[in-house]
C-alpha cells in the first residue's frame, strides 16, 4: 500500500519526465512535424513561419511551373523535390526548441532569397504540433501512471 508521500514522489517523477517524454514524441513524430513546415506551410500555402506569403516566383519560373503542371499561384519552393527531401529536424534537448533545415545544396540560396523564416512553424502549425501531436501523447503517458 502506498503512502501519500509515496504517491507524491511518484507523481513528481512522472512530472519530471515530461521533457524527456516530449523529446521522445518529437523524435517519433519527426516526419509528421517536418510535413507541417514543408507541406502544410510551404507547399499548400506558400508561407513562412511568420505566416507571411513568400516572395512571388519570377515570371520565367511561373512559366516553367505551368509547363510542369506544378502550382504557380504561390511560391512552394518545390521544383525537383530535392529541397523538400533534404528537410530535417533537430531538437534542443534542454529547451525543447525545434530547428528545421534542409541539407539540399540550394538551401543557402533559398534562405538568401526568401529568408530564414522558410524554416519553422507558423502559429497554426505550432498549435497543431502542441495540441494535436504532442499533447495527446503526453496525456497517454500521464494517464498510464496515474
Amino acid at each position: 500500500m502506498r503512502t501519500v508521500k509515496d504517491y507524491m514522489d511518484f507523481v513528481k517523477n512522472v512530472r519530471d519526465n515530461i521533457p524527456q517524454q516530449t523529446e521522445g514524441i518529437i523524435n517519433r513524430k519527426k516526419a509528421e512535424i517536418i510535413d507541417l513546415n514543408r507541406q502544410a506551410q510551404l507547399y499548400e500555402k506558400g508561407e513562412d513561419s511568420l505566416g507571411l506569403d513568400l516572395k512571388p516566383y519570377a515570371f520565367f519560373t511561373v512559366q516553367i511551373k505551368q509547363l510542369l503542371g506544378q502550382p504557380y499561384d504561390r511560391t512552394t519552393l518545390n521544383y525537383s523535390g530535392a529541397f523538400y527531401d533534404g528537410f530535417y529536424l533537430t531538437v534542443d534537448k534542454d529547451n525543447l526548441i525545434l530547428t528545421f533545415n534542409s541539407n539540399d545544396r540550394k538551401t543557402p540560396d533559398l534562405i538568401g532569397k526568401y529568408g530564414k523564416n522558410i524554416f519553422g512553424l507558423n502559429y497554426d502549425n505550432q498549435q497543431k504540433l502542441n495540441y494535436e501531436i504532442i499533447k495527446p501523447e503526453l496525456d497517454k503517458y500521464i494517464r498510464q501512471y496515474l
